[in-house]
């Protein structure tokens, strides 16, 4: 913080700067023109960042991508989503207070594999370390997984296997592993809930679950590799591993427009190069009025693009700016612009 002072005062969109400005020239206009303007006069009305709007189209996307599966709970079977993730379950897998259920159960499965699905479901590849420390990770896939009997909840009794979408042998990464929402002593494993990424430990041995890879041929003779994985309870479970970088690194703040702050915008930030590597800047500093990060580990030097949405009057505004993180980075966004989500998609998955 105390490196950033100086710069603070050279801000063009410095909220100090903007209430200043607008003082001295509201002080001006009202001396000069005061006695002039009719009493009854009143300025139209700007519609203003929504936040509860934002977070509701969040929520919005996530039960919308939710599919549905119809099986019997004595039997058990296989459900593959629409994107390839695929759920292997057991017979008499399926219980209540631990007893198992009979007959047909709903399966409910959200599959995300693209940066675009990651921010508009609100669900960034931001990990906590055991420390507590947060960084972005690469993910290879996430996953939430529920079963429901009429309106009740159910409990997974018996593992569950998860195979992830065929993907290019090029592509397969060794050092991937398995993490869970919750951060370190909570519990969020409901669709709505939005706790960072954990690395899981099902047995409790002390180790990082991985995946297991495996090979596959299609019907032309062509090679694929999946990852796989087994669940041993219902909710959001993410392939990922830690993004590494050995040089510098260093924070960086984002400079929002006048207007908007912590309650009623996103902002995100994208790594170029890596096509699910997107970490959510989710403190709002109050001193500098600016969102920043955690705990000042970007890459200096890395390519980055800053993502800022929010919702205006039931519309969707955006802002994505490319930048090369320099030491002590302060980022000025200026304007949001309307945009429909499609369209936005298109955009963030098209990103470097």
């Amino acid at each position: 913080m105390k490196t950033l002072t100086q710069k603070f005062r050279n801000l063009k969109n410095s909220k100090t700067v903007t209430n200043i400005l607008k003082n001295a020239i509201g002080l001006s206009v009202i001396f000069l023109f005061g006695s002039c303007m009719p009493d009854n006069e009143v300025e139209p009305f700007q519609p203003q960042p929504d936040g509860q709007a934002l977070n509701e189209r969040f929520l919005d996307n996530r039960n919308d991508a939710v599919q549905e599966f119809i099986i019997d709970a004595s039997v058990g079977g296989t459900v593959i989503g629409a994107q390839g993730t695929k759920v292997q379950f057991q017979a008499n897998s399926f219980g209540i207070n631990g007893v198992p259920v009979t007959g047909n159960v709903t399966v409910q499965l959200l599959e995300i594999y693209d940066k675009a699905s990651m921010l508009l479901k609100n669900k960034s590849t931001l990990g906590q370390r055991p420390n507590g420390d947060k960084e972005v990770l690469k993910s290879a896939g996430e996953f939430f997984i529920d079963a429901k009997q009429g309106t009740n909840e159910l409990e997974l009794l018996e593992n569950a296997t998860v195979t992830s979408r065929e993907i290019d042998p090029a592509n397969v990464d060794g050092a991937m592993q398995i993490f869970k929402t919750g951060g370190l002593d909570n519990d969020c494993d409901g669709i709505d809930d939005d706790c960072d990424w954990v690395e899981a430990d099902d047995n409790g041995d002390g180790i990082n679950d991985k995946p297991v890879i495996r090979d596959g041929q299609n019907t032309t003779g062509g090679s694929y590799v999946t990852y796989g994985f087994d669940i041993s309870s219902f909710g959001w479970t993410n392939l990922d591993r830690w993004y590494s970088f050995t040089g510098p690194k260093t924070e960086i703040y984002v400079d929002v427009p006048a207007g908007y702050n912590g309650d009623n915008c996103a902002v995100y930030l994208s790594y170029d190069g890596e096509p699910t590597a997107l970490a959510k800047m989710d403190i709002w500093d109050t001193t500098t009025e600016m969102f920043t990060e955690h705990y000042g580990l970007i890459p200096i030097g890395q390519q980055v693009h800053i993502i800022v949405v929010t919702e205006i009057d039931g519309e969707l505004h955006y802002a994505i700016q490319g930048t090369t993180v320099i030491d002590n980075h302060i980022e000025i966004i200026t304007s949001l612009s309307p945009i429909t989500q499609a369209a936005l998609e298109s955009l963030i998955n098209g990103l470097p």
